[in-house]
């Protein structure tokens, strides 16, 4: 039993270790969609309905059993002590004969009968439509996005807390051993200990034999717990885990052996959280004070002399501004409805310059236009390219594209430059992203903010404002290596935001010459 337990546990090892490839195509998005959530939440509601159909028909058939024996038993009852009075009794006598060679038979066949098949074959007809063990590692991940970005104690998150919000939920103890597990997995063993100690506890704390039936014992937890130990080189500590785990006890010197003889190679591909990143997604961060302003700007456009817009400067090298109150709520709500039936996970350019998922971005997207859009969409996206032209002051080509981004929960995009600074099938034609224009489409209310860690900027994400950066300088166009910007993990409802580039060779007839710079392309 013990050798088949670890030969499991190994094999599990080896699983979580494992990198894989995975078919994604058709896969749903459950931590952003909220539809698939909501379907999945139905579901849930329909499975449980029917395992309590399932229990109704067993507690049936056990009642049904118990009438069954507790009749059969008054005959014996009533003989108890004159057994051969009762049995000179030709109606006693009979009744045992006939009784015995037919009524057991009965009731074998009866106690043989299944229970509960529809119940069965409808959880089987489901389980296709349940996340994959995918969807839950991702799930962990973004866990991990938001504890490690937001400085989160892990009883802290257990207890839904998280940078200063309470949240009324916790994690139960299945949350937190499958959030230990992707821990381990990334090599971080003591924090991996800190998740299964509150994991052990809400086990004592909760109706323990639930977990069994669920797949989780104190075996599991002890032996993920001495592995850890012998991890740190605390040899002793884990022996005491094992030993005062009676299914463990009588093994636990060899459990120690095979541990040590067999460190764990743990592969960190955990998210890349840089120190400056995570201070200014933190509530805490206070920005530094400024002698930039806010004003109403009608400069860079003649209809702005008219409707000129409130504009609030973050930087002038490089050169960033927030334009305040720019969209209408119709028109962010037409764009979500636009892009919301083709959201794909989004992908970004790798280093060589191709187009991959990848987990720097974790969220759903499209590109507008696209084909067959609805026909209300042209009209829109005219006037947002007219708008863009309005508070930048730059040439924009009629057919400019707009990505949509959708955020979920613990969803992020790691720091990057828009720029490219080389050659891809984007730049052909075009040049490189000169400018970026963000549309924020709704209200962020916990996290989701737009970081630039090396100017120690913060842009908080609401509905309606748009935030202009430059990525390349105006006059000399070297990148701007301080754009440097990062999306912090959402920890409450969505975030919908549009992203618009402005390419350098649109610029060719309004600044057709350049100063000579420091960097070259």
């Amino acid at each position: 039993m013990l050798l088949d337990k670890l030969h499991i546990f190994l094999l599990w090892l080896m699983f979580w270790k494992a990198e894989g490839t995975l078919n994604w195509e058709g896969r749903k998005e459950f931590l952003v969609t909220e539809s698939a959530k909501m379907d999945l939440m139905q579901l849930d509601g329909e499975l449980i309905d029917s395992l309590m159909n399932y229990a109704e028909k067993i507690e049936q058939k056990v009642s049904k059993l118990k009438r069954l024996a507790q009749e059969l038993r008054q005959p014996l009852e009533a003989a108890k002590g004159r057994e051969e009075e009762y049995l000179g009794n030709p109606l006693h006598s009979f009744p045992l004969i006939r009784h015995m060679h037919q009524d057991w038979q009965y009731l074998e066949e009866f106690m043989q009968k299944p229970v509960g098949e529809e119940e069965i074959d409808f959880l089987r007809r489901k389980l296709p439509e349940l996340p994959w063990q995918a969807d839950t590692e991702e799930a962990a991940v973004s866990i991990f996005r938001v504890v490690e970005t937001y400085g989160m104690m892990p009883w802290e998150m257990a207890n839904g807390l998280i940078d200063n919000v309470r949240f009324n939920s916790t994690m139960s103890a299945l949350d937190c051993f499958e959030v230990a597990k992707l821990y381990f997995k990334w090599g971080y063993f003591k924090q991996a200990l800190q998740w299964i100690s509150i994991s052990k506890t809400r086990m004592k704390e909760e109706y323990s034999g639930v977990y069994e039936v669920l797949g989780m014992t104190g075996q599991d937890m002890a032996l993920l717990q001495a592995r850890c130990l012998v991890e740190l080189d605390l040899i002793d500590v884990a022996r005491e885990v094992l030993l005062k785990q009676p299914d463990l006890a009588e093994n636990a010197t060899n459990l120690l052996y095979l541990f040590v003889a067999n460190p764990f190679e743990a592969v960190d591909s955990s998210p890349k959280l840089g120190e400056d990143y995570k201070r200014l997604c933190r509530s805490s961060f206070s920005p530094r004070p400024s002698k930039l302003l806010c004003r109403y700007n009608s400069d860079t456009s003649p209809f702005l002399i008219l409707a000129p817009f409130k504009m609030e400067e973050i930087s002038l090298e490089p050169y960033i501004v927030v334009y305040h109150d720019i969209l209408p709520d119709k028109d962010m709500q037409q764009l979500i409805a636009l892009a919301e039936p083709r959201l794909r996970p989004t992908e970004v350019f790798e280093e060589d310059k191709s187009e991959a998922r990848t987990s720097d971005r974790s969220a759903l997207g499209t590109f507008l236009p696209f084909k067959d859009m609805n026909p209300s969409g042209g009209p829109l996206l005219d006037r947002l390219t007219q708008r863009m032209r309005d508070i930048t002051g730059i040439q924009i080509r009629h057919e400019n594209t707009f990505n949509i981004i959708k955020y979920g929960f613990g969803s992020q995009y790691a720091t990057n430059f828009d720029f490219f600074n080389g050659t891809n099938s984007e730049m052909e034609g075009y040049g490189d992203r000169m400018a970026t224009v963000l549309f924020y489409l709704n209200d962020a209310p916990n996290g989701g903010a737009t970081v630039f860690p090396r100017i120690d900027v913060k842009v908080t994400a609401e509905r309606g404002k748009v935030l202009f950066w430059h990525n390349l300088n105006g006059e000399t166009h070297d990148v701007e290596p301080n754009t440097l910007h990062a999306a912090c993990p959402v920890f409450q409802g969505s975030k919908w935001v549009m992203a618009a580039w402005i390419h350098e060779y649109d610029q060719m007839f309004i600044q057709p010459m350049y100063r000579e710079g420091k960097m070259k392309h």
